[in-house]
């Protein structure tokens, strides 16, 4: 099984009791980049509480082992933000608190699901995990990021279909 990014956290929202994501009520939004939440902006006035964002750019970082085998490193990002009643620091430290401990719990769950390869995660690498605080955006919603890699291998075979 392929992993899919926006498949997948979707099943995290709708599962996650901070988050309890619905159809109608909404606490998961997709982006392309981190930069371009067009569809958190297009649904902000609807958001409220903790959110989910899922973030897939089509990054990719490409290897080679010398072993005749190319490895793609694809780059994903998710975000756990908690809206504020203020930006005041401790508010906003608190913020951040909260979604680091959700998305702790998001860690573990990706690794449970590495380690029994379900749901495409049995490409995860699990070193490369990584948090950064997030925010603000939209209505003071502030949390943390997290970056990680799946690796695969690519067949680097020519297709002669592609070519004239």
């Amino acid at each position: 099984m392929k992993y899919n990014h926006f498949e997948y956290t979707e099943m995290l929202a709708r599962q996650l009791i901070p988050i309890s994501h619905t159809d109608t009520d909404r606490h998961y939004f997709r982006a392309s980049e981190e930069s371009e939440l067009k569809e958190l902006n297009e649904m902000m006035s609807q958001a409220h509480g903790m959110i989910m964002i899922a973030i897939d750019g089509k990054n990719s970082e490409f290897g080679f082992n010398l072993a005749d085998n190319l490895i793609e490193k694809s780059g994903f990002s998710l975000v756990i933000a908690k809206q504020t009643t203020s930006s005041d620091t401790d508010t906003i430290f608190q913020a951040q608190k909260d979604s680091y401990n959700v998305m702790m719990n998001i860690v573990a769950r990706y690794m449970r699901d590495y380690q029994h390869s379900n749901y495409g995660c049995d490409f995860l690498d699990p070193e490369s995990f990584a948090f950064e605080g997030f925010g603000p955006i939209g209505d003071l919603f502030y949390g943390v990021i997290l970056d990680f890699y799946l690796e695969t291998g690519v067949n680097y075979k020519i297709n002669p279909e592609m070519w004239k």
